[in-house]
């Protein structure tokens, strides 16, 4: 189990051939979210404790070897103009407002073709600003971005961004 009082990154790495599973547990250790839903080796980011859901432990289900790290905020990777992730992940947009271009590729493995949901928060990843996208399977739209925010994208499938300045 552990215990983050502040909003941090969370670097998820699975190393094993079958299924892994990590949620995100309250203060009742009941299940709030799911970092991580998929089989085989997998990577990706996500960010914790960004809104009034405090995360108090992670729940992992794995059948080979895991890691996950702590890291701060500011280690998001910044995103310039447009950036392409192969699962979830958290950017830093510094920009002024604009307009968002996504695109998500889908899982193939899975019956739905995936989730895709993107969320913004306060730069310093203290409260929520926007819901930016939300749907299963492959998906492209395009929608306003106000800036400068964190941008978390939960995905089980790569997917791509690009911002065009208002």
């Amino acid at each position: 189990m552990a215990t983050f009082a502040e909003a941090v990154i969370l670097d998820i790495t699975h190393r094993g051939r079958g299924h892994f599973v990590v949620d995100a547990l309250d203060a009742g250790l009941h299940s709030q979210s799911q970092l991580a839903y998929t089989d085989g080796p997998f990577a990706c980011r996500a960010l914790v404790n960004a809104d009034d859901r405090p995360v108090r432990a992670l729940r992992v289900q794995a059948d080979g070897p895991w890691t996950i790290e702590a890291t701060a905020v500011s280690s998001a990777s910044v995103l310039d103009g447009a950036a392409r992730c192969p699962a979830s992940d958290v950017l830093r947009y510094e920009g002024g407002p604009g307009i968002a271009s996504l695109c998500h590729e889908g899982d193939p493995r899975a019956e739905d073709g995936g989730y895709f949901l993107v969320d913004t928060f306060e730069r310093d990843g203290n409260g929520f600003l926007d819901e930016l996208a939300n749907h299963v399977g492959p998906w492209r739209g395009e929608v306003p971005l106000t800036g400068p925010c964190l941008i978390y994208a939960r995905s089980d499938g790569p997917w791509s961004i690009s911002v065009q300045p208002l």
